[in-house]
């Protein structure tokens, strides 16, 4: 019998990859979105039963996870929503996970929450492991940090079954380019129309970027170990690499793929509000008790995105 999941978030950019990921390993799954986002929305497999509603509907979400196994909760405003409608950020992601996780417990189905490692905050050490202190450094980050304490809270007073995924700057197909932490899409729109990538700071500040599909086995896995239950996981790739690494690599990649020999160079603006310098994920603990094993390296993932946007003109 296939295990049925709710993704929350299901038509978004990380969520529909989700989608089509446990599909293809024998779910039956509902997504569940508002469509104020929906990038991925034509990324989502043909036929696939979808739910309109929000998050903060409770008596709609709770009659869609009726009959459900496991919830893997997505739905979020993203972090440059929390300089302009800082409210709509805590509403939705604090208040939002609170009634997600309520729902769960009282339906008695896994809860898989997704959380991110945007929580942590700048790095205080080389690597980044779960027992990092969580110093954010937006609303949307604190957000993140607080929604992970109401669904532990459940976990504790009601018996929650759940499991806290922190993924590291995820990217792929169908990302949003207009959004804060999308350094990939963006330097390809600036390469693309001959224009040299923007970097805001010195570019010396690092990211783990971790390809979606990796992303998604990360949650997937969360769901399908036992052992896990109750637990927290940093799901990346493991190696940092400095934004101005990525926007050269993008560019020659780019150069590449395409045969045009570009000589835009980079260009350097100031730093941004809240911007972490440091992140590297310490995923060991994944490794261990989930068996993760990130499959894409950075250069891989980056000629992926850099073909597919390609293959869309």
């Amino acid at each position: 019998m296939k295990r049925i999941a709710v993704v929350t978030g299901g038509a978004g950019f990380i969520g529909s990859s989700l989608v089509k990921k446990l599909e293809e390993n024998n779910y039956k799954t509902i997504t569940y979105d508002d469509y104020s986002n929906a990038s991925g929305k034509l990324n989502l497999p043909k036929g696939i039963k979808i739910v309109k509603g929000s998050v903060l509907d409770v008596n709609k979400f709770r009659i869609v996870c009726k009959k459900a196994d496991v919830v893997f909760h997505l739905a979020v405003k993203p972090l440059g929503m929390s300089f302009d409608k800082p409210e709509e950020v805590v509403k939705v992601n604090d208040y939002g996970t609170y009634l997600v996780a309520k729902t769960c417990t009282e339906l008695k189905c896994k809860m898989i929450h997704v959380s991110s490692s945007e929580a942590y905050g700048t790095a205080m050490k080389k690597t980044m492991n779960e027992d990092h202190p969580l110093l954010p450094t937006t609303i949307y980050a604190g957000s993140k940090a607080a929604s992970e304490l109401y669904v532990r809270g459940f976990e504790k007073t009601n018996g929650l079954k759940m499991v806290i995924i922190r993924p590291f700057n995820s990217y792929g197909e169908y990302m949003r380019s207009d959004t804060y932490s999308a350094a990939i899409p963006k330097f390809y729109e600036r390469i693309s129309k001959k224009l040299p990538p923007i970097i805001q700071g010195t570019g010396m500040q690092t990211r783990d970027f971790t390809y979606v599909d990796d992303t998604c086995n990360g949650m997937m896995l969360g769901d399908q170990t036992k052992n896990a239950i109750g637990g927290t996981f940093n799901i990346g790739q493991g190696k940092e690499e400095t934004i101005k690494k990525i926007a050269e690599t993008t560019l020659k990649i780019y150069e590449e793929i395409t045969g045009i020999r570009l000589k835009t160079g980079l260009k350097f603006e100031k730093s941004r509000k809240g911007d972490v310098m440091r992140h590297k994920a310490n995923i060991s603990h994944a490794r261990k008790v989930l068996g993760y094993k990130p499959s894409i390296k950075l250069k891989d993932g980056i000629f992926r995105y850099v073909n597919w946007r390609l293959s869309l003109k």
